[in-house]
């Protein structure tokens, strides 16, 4: 009888070390559950593998789930009463901020993130962690622009008539653009850019509906210039073509940060912040910077010269980046985005 009872309790043993994933074999599933993380595909979610996760495999079962913009906003929403697909969620800031106007965010617990005490001060906000981030610049083909320009004022240059391309998915960099032309850039005045903004007309722009169609424009030499983020020029850079450059105008820019947050239905709470505190690494940091070309949004990521170089911000450039509202963009979005398309896109 004691050498039955002895071979049961050895099996039930062996079947849990099995089921509970010991040395050998081991489960799928962490000790720490799953982990679900809405995110952009590609290289983007690549690099999260590639350099986040290994600091979290071991505790959680990480489950990415790759969807447009759109489809990760109107899934939170709809969401919104019951239990969260999400866990994390990575977008744009402006994006983000929507679901923050829509109390959709948990407000961050920073104590449980002991790598955000290095995040750059003027990049810190109460919703989400910067991951990375670039401003806006006038990026240029070097053989079809000599001198770099200085100003916002070369979109409107009649010299580059019909070689002026507009992304259009990211139209507010251009109302921007005209809003420091016209002296109201630091002001919640923009309205007072469109007519500057609607006169780019008479030089003939070019409309593109994706980061790819413009960045063949621009290394064709289909265009001259265009709008956006000076890691996309250090990317095109890497691609080949025609080479490309970036300036921040001497009206100044705004910072473009992609970062992440935690739904308030998000069902693994205590995993999201060990997400984000691996997010915030200083290597990892280093290592995306390295590979996309965006800025490390802390201060203790160490860069390699020659990477430095390429994507960060000079002292002088940095005092030309000024905070902006996301809550005042936010807010007018909806009605920029249907001027922006009737009385300028569709022209």
């Amino acid at each position: 009888m004691k050498k039955i009872t002895f071979l049961v309790v050895t099996a039930f043993l062996l079947l849990s070390a099995c089921s509970s994933g010991g040395a050998e074999g081991g489960s799928s599933e962490g000790a720490g559950g799953k982990l679900t993380i809405g995110t952009w595909g590609g290289d983007y979610e690549q690099y999260l593998k590639d350099l986040v996760e290994p600091e979290l495999k071991n505790d959680y079962d990480l489950v990415y789930v790759p969807e447009s913009t759109s489809a990760r906003m109107t899934k939170v929403r709809i969401e919104a009463e019951g239990e969260g697909t999400y866990d994390v969620i990575n977008l744009q800031d402006t994006t983000m901020q929507q679901l923050v106007n829509g109390d959709l965010l948990m407000k961050l617990d920073y104590s449980k993130i002991p790598n955000a005490e290095n995040i750059r001060e003027e990049l810190k906000n109460p919703y989400f962690i910067p991951h990375i981030y670039s401003a806006a610049t006038i990026v240029y083909n070097k053989k079809l622009v000599e001198e770099a320009p200085d100003s916002w004022e070369a979109l409107w240059d009649p010299k580059y008539k019909g070689k002026v391309g507009v992304h259009t998915a990211i139209f507010p960099r251009y109302l921007f653009a005209a809003a420091a032309v016209e002296g109201v850039a630091e002001s919640e005045e923009w309205d007072k850019a469109w007519d500057k903004l609607l006169s780019m007309s008479d030089n003939n722009p070019k409309f593109y509906t994706s980061q790819e169609q413009l960045a063949t424009a621009l290394q064709t030499g289909e265009i001259a210039m265009t709008v956006t983020w000076r890691a996309r020029a250090v990317q095109w850079n890497d691609a080949g073509g025609d080479p490309i450059g970036s300036v921040i105008p001497k009206e100044g820019t705004f910072p473009t940060v992609f970062g992440t947050g935690i739904p308030k239905n998000a069902q693994n709470v205590e995993g999201a912040y060990d997400f984000l505190n691996a997010m915030l690494d200083p290597e990892a940091q280093a290592k995306f910077a390295e590979n996309m070309g965006y800025v490390p949004t802390v201060t203790d990521a160490e860069l390699e010269k020659e990477v430095k170089n390429s994507i960060a911000f000079s002292d002088e450039e940095l005092e030309r980046i000024m905070p902006i509202s996301l809550e005042y963009i936010t807010e007018n979005y909806a009605e920029w985005k249907k001027k922006f398309d009737r009385d300028f896109a569709a022209q």
